[in-house]
């Protein structure tokens, strides 16, 4: 265990050492796809176990992450310039188990995150702790990221139109082009042959059962091929992810869609932010409708565009 602790800070060392001769400017690119974390000497498959609890929210279970797992001996300078990492390690001498982590160390963007415990069996038995904040940690990362490729590539028409709707700014992907504007309600997506990716802005009364509001608003906005076919919140699932802790933070919904009398549906998140000026509740929601295919990295690259969201 010594020799491959020794083998890999040795190799870390060395891509250190060539960074810092550099400049920050020709720090490597970090490899790797959204969502996809190298770990490296995963004792008994724990970090994996950890990482690829289902995510909540998706018609069918998809991993929070996905993972590759390598020993210290493969972790050469490749491995190293990867956007999302785990190291573990087992130290005696440590009575708790600590997390760190460095940011851009090694590429860019790019997070390493140091896991030590006293035993393999501290690491078993605390795992969900210890998966709850590295999860966390690399959900914010990938948020991080997104939102950065975001500034760099967006849409400013449709970014126009919802300051003048709405009175917020916030950031459209810039492949989000298609758009159909309503009475207080605007509709931006994009059409691939992988599905469809949405964006929705509207407002709601305040007061009201979220699931009513917003079934009211798709049923009127967005109908389907035939008067009887319109969008549904499936109730099943449904959950308040997250609620507004201070002015301007937004209250979360995750949950399915479905269409009613036809066979689409899929995956939604919605963030909602009080509009005090206006007495009432701001939507801004991202859903897929792809079939056959997965559905995780769509829906989070496009909830990314929700965490630019600024009411004032």
């Amino acid at each position: 265990m010594w020799r491959s602790t020794a083998r890999l800070l040795a190799a870390t060392a060395t891509l250190l050492a060539a960074t810092a001769c550099g400049q920050q400017s020709l720090m490597p690119k970090s490899g790797g796809r959204p969502y996809e974390v190298v770990v490296v000497d995963d004792y008994g498959g724990t970090v994996r176990k950890a990482l690829q609890l289902p995510v909540e929210g998706l018609p069918q279970e998809e991993p929070q992450f996905d993972v590759s797992a390598i020993s210290s001996d493969q972790y050469n300078l490749t491995a190293q310039t990867s956007r999302s990492i785990v190291v573990t390690a087992i130290d005696e001498k440590k009575e708790r188990i600590s997390i760190r982590y460095e940011r851009d160390a090694l590429a860019k963007p790019q997070l390493i995150i140091y896991l030590t415990a006293h035993s393999e069996k501290q690491l078993m038995d605390n795992a969900p702790q210890w998966g709850r904040q590295i999860r966390t940690l690399l959900n914010n990362h990938e948020t991080a990221i997104a939102t950065a490729h975001l500034h760099d590539n967006h849409n400013a028409e449709a970014e126009k139109r919802i300051k003048e709707m709405f009175g917020v700014s916030m950031l459209v992907p810039a492949d989000m082009t298609a758009s159909k504007r309503g009475d207080n309600f605007l509709w931006i997506a994009k059409n691939g042959i992988e599905g469809m990716r949405s964006i929705c802005l509207y407002t709601i009364p305040r007061g009201h059962d979220f699931a009513d509001m917003r079934d009211s608003v798709m049923k009127r906005n967005l109908p389907g091929e035939t008067d009887n076919m319109y969008m549904q919140t499936r109730r099943e699932g449904l959950k308040n992810e997250k609620t507004a802790t201070a002015e301007g933070q937004p209250t979360v919904w995750r949950g399915l869609w479905e269409m009613e009398n036809d066979a689409m549906g899929g995956p939604f998140v919605a963030h909602v932010v009080d509009l005090p000026e206006k007495e009432s509740l701001l939507v801004a929601e991202a859903f897929v409708y792809a079939p056959e295919t997965t559905k995780r990295n769509k829906l989070k690259l496009t909830e990314a565009a929700l965490h630019t969201l600024k009411a004032r």
